[in-house]
């Protein structure tokens, strides 16, 4: 059996709408599962926040040997990084191109979600006060990165930014699912 074709990626984020192939409710459901990350991934760490912080640790954990096979010492430290925003861009992508836009705006959020972290892991490379795996204040990653690049004194304004961009991205994406839909309900 031969697969058909992908579909084309489409010019503009509002060619999309009219391929919006999500069921009414997905919309509005995407939109309340970002208020829910949202609201419950700093507060309460309830239970679907658990699963994802979780689940993106592993990745984070796994990026390490699997950069570290370049090679590079300075790569095998930000392969954790890598790996652990790689895994939603990459889920980010795959919904892009098949024009999945609730899909897409579910796994943006946690794409905000991931960034957040790291932007907090980030920020907390001067001070190392942040529970880690290992022990050993020296195995920080933000706190090896951000030195080898003697930006370590800013790691504060650089984790405020990424994780900034997270937040931003863990509001903006369920809105923009939402305004698809909305849209394509005044349409019809």
């Amino acid at each position: 059996m031969i697969p058909e074709p992908a579909p084309s990626l489409p010019r503009r984020w509002a060619e999309a709408v009219v391929d919006f192939p999500a069921p009414r409710g997905a919309a509005v459901a995407a939109l309340l599962a970002g208020v829910a990350l949202l609201l419950r991934s700093e507060r309460t760490h309830g239970f679907l926040a658990a699963v994802i912080h979780g689940a993106d640790l592993v990745f984070h954990e796994a990026g390490h040997p699997i950069f570290g096979l370049l090679g590079w010492r300075f790569l095998t430290i930000l392969g954790g990084t890598l790996l652990q925003l790689a895994s939603p861009v990459a889920a980010a992508a795959a919904f892009w191109r098949q024009r999945k836009p609730a899909s897409l705006a579910a796994v943006l959020v946690w794409l905000g979600v991931n960034l957040v972290n790291v932007g907090q892991y980030a920020a907390d490379a001067k001070a190392r006060a942040l529970p880690l795996l290992n022990a050993d204040a020296d195995s920080h990653d933000w706190w090896n990165m951000l030195g080898a690049l003697g930006l370590l004194e800013q790691s504060g304004a650089i984790g405020g930014a990424i994780g900034g961009l997270g937040w931003a991205l863990q509001a903006l994406a369920p809105a923009w699912a939402a305004a698809l839909w909305l849209r394509r309900r005044l349409d019809q």
